[in-house]
């Protein structure tokens, strides 16, 4: 049980930063488009 909990929050903190990264990159898109 807790081995499975650990690996769903593995995946769930691999999701949040893979989302971050594509905000961040989207973000940096955008300036770069309004220029």
């Amino acid at each position: 049980m807790s081995t499975n909990l650990v690996a769903m929050i593995a995946v769930l903190i691999i999701w949040l930063g893979i989302f971050l990264y594509l905000v961040r990159l989207d973000g940096k898109v955008k300036k770069l488009n309004r220029k």
